[in-house]
């Protein structure tokens, strides 16, 4: 399994994130709302192991097929099978058009935290999980 699939795995409970000047962050709107609800439907699908959800409503067509097309769910189950308390906070949305990007500092129990990227595509008139791009 590739590591974007396993990464996205390690994701489970989404957060706000402020500009540090102590005010409540300002509620978003639109495609960023969007896009937060997606990574959020992401973080309860992996929360109640809803692997079947996640390959069929979640990943865009061609994060499944990297996944295993029609053994995603049983493959995305197997890797993470070890994933325990995964969390996620997020840094950023930049959305482009029918693309955006989610900047994550992601944990689990036993991990170190990775900063990452999380890519959506809009597909079929919702945001989908394309794939995780390394911080670099």
């Amino acid at each position: 399994m590739r590591r974007e699939t396993a990464l996205v795995l390690a994701i489970a409970v989404l957060s706000g994130c402020s500009d540090g000047s102590g005010d409540a962050p300002k509620p978003i709107e639109g495609a960023p709302k969007e896009v937060t609800q997606a990574v959020a439907g992401l973080e309860v699908a992996i929360r109640d192991r809803d692997f079947k959800r996640i390959c069929g409503e979640l990943f865009s067509r061609s994060a499944r097929e990297r996944a295993g097309g029609e053994d995603c769910a049983q493959l995305v189950r197997s890797t993470a099978a070890n994933v325990r308390r995964p969390k996620i906070s997020q840094l950023s949305i930049r959305v482009r058009g029918d693309r955006a990007d989610v900047r994550v500092r992601t944990t689990a129990q036993g991990q170190a935290a990775i900063e990452d990227t999380i890519r959506l595509v809009r597909e079929r008139d919702s945001w989908r999980i394309a794939a995780l791009a390394s911080a670099g």
